[in-house]
């Protein structure tokens, strides 16, 4: 687990990691979960969460720069994500933060926003992903 947990920081590094790479990775760590025998010591449910959040932020820009409709329906974000308050309170991080604009939410709970820096955006959610890697390779190490 440590060589997926080293090649998605370097993709970081690379600036290649993508959304598929996340959700794959977060579909290992749900799995491993279910079966009893998690892949990394201190994942949860509330990290993976994160993780989740953060690959539909990079799938939101992927698709926006690939000038295309997302194809993200609520119904995508419900299926993930347990803890609608933490994609909320990301959401209203990135906003303050003056990476998205012209935010809305639709009835279903899916945020809808302009990106006006791409660069800037993907550099504030690949420094989250960072974050939760490096926690979880932290605690691989003890």
């Amino acid at each position: 687990m440590k060589q997926t947990l080293e090649t998605l920081k370097e993709k970081i590094v690379e600036n290649t990691l993508t959304s598929d790479n996340l959700f794959v990775f977060t579909g290992r760590l749900k799995e491993s979960l279910r079966e009893g025998a998690p892949i990394v010591r201190n994942v949860s449910p509330s990290k993976i969460d994160l993780l989740e959040i953060y690959a539909f932020a990079l799938q939101k820009m992927e698709m926006a720069n690939a000038d295309r409709d997302s194809g993200l329906r609520a119904a995508d974000w419900r299926e993930s994500i347990d803890d609608f308050s933490k994609l909320k309170e990301f959401v209203d991080k990135l906003q303050e933060s003056e990476l998205i604009k012209s935010v809305s939410w639709n009835v279903g709970g899916m945020a809808i926003y302009d990106i006006p820096d791409p660069s800037a955006y993907k550099r504030y959610v690949y420094w989250n992903i960072q974050a939760v890697l490096d926690n979880m390779i932290l605690f691989e190490k003890l």
